[in-house]
């Protein structure tokens, strides 16, 4: 009898860290605008947190349609279901809001994660038969935005922003690009490197926020970052310097296209090279951090339910208005949201709501006599 393969901590860990990034980023969103920090410090997580995460979850996804994959997806289906519903009767009773027009063509804030992330597996499968998958799945990111309908419903625009990292993850695992000692064991220059890289994004950033006009209104990057929007709607509402939705600074229509493709591709190779860096750095070692990381479905899911209810309360809106300073408040606060729910009391508690039984959904499989 063989024991269950381990699971590797590098993952877990980086899973961890990641998640903390989320709760960050949620939390001081609504007054990323009132300081410099927080808006350097929200454009600087939103550049890799989400594609880092759907590269992880690329990682261990399989181009096959068997009967344990269909049963993970048709889980996150389920669970995407259900906390639609708990979102509906939380803002139903809290703030007297009906049910939306739009319920379940746009998904609840952060749920949107789930729907594509079961939207992919759904896809890999077909992707995988293509003769460069990763090719296609970045020109899709590219030229998707170009659609004026691109949008929110289904998650359709995130799902083809994302979809590079997802599909270059599934075969960095699959080719066995990342099974090396440079990837398992990295030296400590490769180390230095990654850490090089986020210390000199950071310093564009700082010197972004030195401008007379400060960061944020220097380009409205954060804009971008959510990739939800077509590339008019982003130079109309976040232009960059001449470039903007009227065609001025470009020759027109195909000069806006090419300025909207230039970005992305731009935000593709920043979100990719940040990854990289750090599934780099993340400690390799098992740790607190590593059981942590096992559990940051339940962060995502909850996490949205807390940082609600501190927006609605004034909280958030308070502790912002002490600058810099409330801008450090909140992340500490979010690191401590993100380690409470990732504590085996709340996995135990609330493991209905976030990964439910569904054996009762699907038919045994048949067993094949023996011939």
């Amino acid at each position: 009898m063989t024991s269950a393969k381990a699971r590797v901590a590098l993952w877990d860990n980086a899973r961890f860290a990641l998640i903390v990034l989320v709760v960050i980023g949620h939390l001081i969103s609504t007054v990323r605008t009132d300081t410099e920090l927080g808006f350097a410090l929200y454009a600087y997580i939103y550049l890799f947190h989400m594609p880092a995460m759907i590269a992880l979850s690329g990682l261990f996804s399989k181009p096959e349609v068997t009967p344990k994959a269909i049963a993970s997806t048709v889980q996150l289906l389920v669970v995407w279901g259900l906390w639609e519903g708990i979102w509906a009767v939380l803002r139903g009773v809290v703030s007297g809001k009906q049910l939306s027009q739009n319920f379940l063509v746009s998904p609840a804030w952060t749920l949107w994660f789930l729907v594509t992330l079961a939207t992919m597996r759904i896809l890999l499968p077909y992707i995988a038969r293509l003769k460069h998958p990763l090719v296609v799945a970045t020109g899709l990111a590219l030229i998707a935005p170009l659609l004026p309908a691109i949008g929110v419903n289904f998650s359709a625009a995130r799902t083809l922003a994302f979809l590079p990292f997802f599909v270059a993850a599934w075969l960095a695992k699959e080719r066995g690009w990342l099974a090396g000692d440079w990837f398992m064991a990295p030296s400590r220059g490769l180390r230095a490197a990654a850490w090089a890289l986020f210390a000199g994004i950071a310093a564009v950033m700082a010197a972004l926020a030195a401008l007379p006009g400060g960061f944020r209104g220097a380009w409205r990057i954060d804009r971008w970052l959510t990739h939800r929007d077509s590339y008019a709607w982003m130079f109309e509402r976040a232009p960059l310097g001449a470039w903007n939705a009227n065609g001025d600074g470009v020759a027109g229509w195909f000069g806006l296209a090419a300025g909207g493709v230039a970005v992305g591709a731009l935000l593709l190779a920043l979100a990719a090279a940040m990854t990289l860096a750090l599934l780099i750095v993340v400690p390799r070692g098992h740790s607190i951090f590593t059981v942590w990381g096992t559990r940051t479905l339940y962060v995502y899911l909850l996490h949205g339910v807390v940082v609600w209810a501190l927006r609605e309360s004034g909280v958030v809106g308070a502790v912002g208005q002490l600058g810099w300073l409330g801008v450090i408040v909140l992340s500490a606060a979010a690191v401590a949201i993100a380690v409470l729910l990732s504590s085996s009391l709340v996995s135990r508690v609330l493991r209905p709501l976030v990964e439910p039984r569904m054996d009762w959904l699907f038919a045994p499989m048949p067993t094949r006599n023996p011939s």
